[in-house]
């Protein structure tokens, strides 16, 4: 007797998994999120519009709060409020990044990424939330813990004269770009960009220069004879995060032989000229020990409005 087939179930058993382990690790308290909860999702990313941009840029690609496909994929965990939204959430991808979420709130996510194992770069976002989620973990691995990195924000151009040679990077400008963004990574991370793969980091360079969120002021070209030489990038600085609300800029990187002249006060000057031609506000976070770099963003404008942290792995 031939044996009859029955037919595959309708559900994904490997989100069904993950949605069970969810609510094991957190007693019921968080839940995988899906498709359907992608205007409560974004309606709590509206509420703090300036510490969530990035999390929103992300959404804007994505376009909906389920996981996605494969067993590494990524997804967002999150906690209900009593009156049928989202009390809080968080991704989970190659970064985790609460959003919302109190120290109870992200010591859930925290068990939630104890549980999965789940391997990441970082750990970001709002300080008490990011200290809270990895205490949570009890994980010992971290390579530092950045707890204390001033959120700022300018909502208007600068007071400050800004530089007029700050551009869009072309394409033509890549190898420039890549030498200075990989100089800045190195000697903020103390280790190269390349050990995480040298295709990944190219694409994303690219992908920035595409986009016209690459902006870099070089110094003038030289003539040698039949030789024509560009000159070398003095200033550069990425928006790292997109949307209609708010821009977040990051790589911010003066030339070593060029510091201590100014070119920072005038270049931060002009990127915010550039972000408020595509946001009401432009962001950044800044590590509380860089003395320098924060002298340099108060003079520019830009004024603190939270506190992040950082937990690089």
């Amino acid at each position: 007797m031939a044996m009859l087939k029955q037919r595959a179930p309708l559900w994904s058993p490997s989100a069904e998994t993950l949605a069970a382990r969810v609510h094991r690790a957190t007693a019921g308290a968080a839940r995988l999120l899906g498709p359907g909860d992608t205007p409560a999702l974004k309606e709590l990313l509206a509420r703090d519009a300036i510490a969530n941009v990035s999390v929103s840029a992300l959404m804007d690609v994505r376009g909906s709060a389920g996981p996605g496909k494969g067993r590494n994929a990524a997804f967002f965990i999150g906690i209900d409020d009593p009156a049928g939204g989202l009390e809080s959430a968080c991704w989970v991808g190659s970064n985790a990044i609460p959003i919302g979420a109190s120290a109870q709130d992200a010591a859930l996510f925290g068990y939630v990424a104890r549980d999965l194992r789940r391997r990441f770069s970082s750990i970001y976002g709002p300080a008490e939330a990011v200290l809270a989620l990895y205490e949570a973990t009890g994980w010992e691995s971290a390579r530092e813990v950045r707890a204390d990195q001033p959120l700022m924000v300018m909502r208007a151009a600068s007071e400050i004269a800004s530089a007029q040679g700050l551009r869009e990077s072309q394409p033509e400008d890549f190898k420039a770009v890549e030498k200075a963004c990989a100089a800045m990574f190195t000697e903020e991370l103390g280790f190269s960009p390349y050990t995480q793969g040298s295709s990944e980091y190219r694409a994303r360079i690219k992908g920035l220069i595409d986009t016209g969120h690459s902006l870099i002021w070089r110094e003038a070209p030289t003539d040698h004879g039949w030789r024509h030489r560009e000159g070398k990038i003095l200033f550069k600085a990425e928006f790292g995060a997109v949307t209609s609300a708010a821009v977040q800029v990051q790589g911010v990187w003066v030339d070593p032989d060029h510091r201590g002249e100014g070119l920072s006060v005038a270049g931060m000057a002009a990127v915010v000229d550039w972000g408020l031609r595509l946001a009401p506000r432009v962001s950044l976070y800044v590590n509380d020990y860089n003395t320098a770099a924060l002298r340099t963003y108060r003079r520019v404008g830009f004024e603190q409005v939270g506190s992040f942290a950082t937990v690089l792995f």
